[in-house]
C-alpha cells in the first residue's frame, strides 16, 4: 500500500494526555472538533490509529483519505 494521508475528526477537544497518544500525527482544533491527520504507510497503521481513538473513548465524526 502506498503512503496515504488520512484525517480523523473527533468531537471535543483533547487533553494533553490524549494528544500525546497521537505523537506522530498532526493534531489541531476546529470549532468543537479535533482533527488528527497524518501519513499512514500501511492498512495496519490505520487500524492502529482507530484503535487508539477507540481506546480513548473518542467519538469519531469522520475518517477520510486526503488527496496527496
Amino acid at each position: 500500500m502506498p503512503d496515504r494521508r488520512y484525517e480523523v475528526r473527533v468531537t471535543g477537544r483533547l487533553s494533553q494526555r490524549a494528544r500525546d497518544a497521537f505523537a506522530d500525527m498532526d493534531v489541531s482544533e476546529v470549532t468543537a472538533e479535533t482533527v488528527i491527520s497524518g501519513v499512514v504507510h500501511q492498512d495496519e497503521q490505520l487500524h492502529q490509529l482507530l484503535a487508539v481513538v477507540q481506546s480513548l473513548g473518542l467519538h469519531v465524526v469522520s475518517v477520510q483519505q486526503l488527496a496527496p
